[in-house]
């Protein structure tokens, strides 16, 4: 019997508002080369809720690498091996948010200040360190899990660190009128933004059984602490603190389930 759903069908849903935005966020967040279609890109705050989606992708891209590189190369190896290819399937974009944050937070004296240095490409001494510790908390973490497990904790990190800063974008609100912090937020729909939160802690923990609870509470500390020093230090959020949420929290994740399988 033939099937009436053909190949127009599928360009159709290719073509549609919702594929348009995965896309987006894949393009924005990544650098799989996926396109946006003729139409161009849509509102960036459209992609957002599609954000915690694109990082579980991405975790499940990471941990096949680490998965695979195991078979062959000692855990610290494979490891490195691994987390340098989330760097470059990235474009390192959440370890630019947190470099800057850490530069412009604890090397800024004013507000206006923080905000020159958020700007300035430069990287200092607060920013080399936030990204050399966060490297190697990373490697070291994900060299003592065993190859399966590390692969479902790269995949419920990735998914979480994204979940974390849409989960701030939606209760929260820019401090610039310009930047990524205001395209993000503006038009966000808070309903479809929690909703993707909500499918990725399902992931999490439909991966992880009882302990995806423990490894999405593991990530609200440096969530809320990120969060609460950005408020202190500019009186808000923009694009650099929601990438170090993200990363913050991602690592998080992986410190956790060292822990829960040590």
């Amino acid at each position: 019997m033939r099937s009436s759903y053909g190949s127009s069908d599928f360009q159709r849903i290719l073509r549609s508002r919702y594929m348009r935005s995965l896309r987006a966020a894949i393009v924005f967040l990544t650098r799989i080369p996926v396109g946006v279609g003729r139409q161009g890109p849509p509102p960036l705050s459209q992609a957002v809720p599609w954000f915690p989606m694109v990082g579980t992708i991405v975790g499940c891209l990471v941990g096949v690498v680490y998965l695979l590189a195991s078979q062959a190369l000692p855990a610290a190896v494979a490891a490195v091996v691994a987390i340098a290819f989330g760097i470059a399937i990235t474009g390192a974009f959440h370890l630019d948010g947190l470099a800057d944050s850490a530069d412009a937070f604890a090397g800024g004296t004013t507000v206006e200040r923080r905000f020159e240095i958020l700007k300035d490409s430069r990287l200092g001494t607060y920013g080399t360190s936030a990204l050399v510790l966060v490297l190697f908390l990373e490697v070291a973490a994900l060299a003592t899990l065993a190859p399966r497990t590390g692969l479902i904790a790269l995949v419920t990190a990735h998914g979480i660190g994204r979940a974390s800063a849409v989960g701030v974008m939606v209760l929260t609100r820019s401090t610039a009128k310009e930047g990524l912090g205001a395209d993000y937020l503006a038009d966000l729909s808070r309903i479809r933004g929690a909703l993707g939160i909500a499918v990725v802690v399902g992931v999490a923990v439909l991966l992880n059984g009882s302990d995806g609870a423990l490894l999405i509470a593991f990530a609200l500390p440096a969530s809320l602490l990120t969060w609460a020093w950005s408020y202190r230090s500019i009186g808000g959020v923009v694009g650099d603190s929601l990438g170090a949420i993200a990363q913050l929290s991602q690592t998080s994740v992986l410190v956790a389930a060292t822990a829960l399988n040590s």
